[in-house]
């Protein structure tokens, strides 16, 4: 757990592939830069922390539709490499727990917990989750 800066009282907890909608996640990620034709293959050029909400996701390949609500740019990265806040982007989760995946804890943990477990809301990707849960 990390607080944020400031009097703030923000409560990051290490989530790994513990993700559902709803969620506000934060991870770091690499910049690449593609040089040449397809098959070249591309230089890292820096890494940023982006904090996003998941709209929608996991869904069975792993894919999350997520809102960006920060970016902070890392070591040498380019300023055109920030992502705008309000801009929507997918990630696959596992892309998202390579970056050190925490989430921002709910103030009321039980109701995740209703919700995650809930058979109307589409388990997370690797979640435990039934595999016979439905979506409604």
């Amino acid at each position: 757990m990390a607080a944020g800066s400031g009097g703030d009282m923000t409560v990051w907890i290490a989530c790994g592939a513990d993700i559902i909608a709803a969620d506000v996640i934060r991870w770091r990620e690499p910049i690449w830069e593609r040089r040449g034709p397809k098959g070249a293959k591309p230089r890292k050029v820096g890494d940023r922390e982006v904090v996003a909400e998941v709209i929608d996701g996991p869904d069975a390949d792993g894919w999350m539709i997520l809102l960006v609500r920060g970016c902070t740019l890392l070591a040498d990265s380019r300023p055109e490499d920030q992502l705008k806040t309000g801009q929507e982007m997918r990630r696959k989760a596992t892309t998202i727990t390579r970056g050190e995946a925490a989430r921002l804890e709910w103030t009321d943990e039980a109701a995740r917990r209703a919700v995650r477990g809930s058979r109307f809301i589409r388990p997370a990707h690797g979640s435990g989750s039934s595999p016979d849960a439905r979506d409604v």
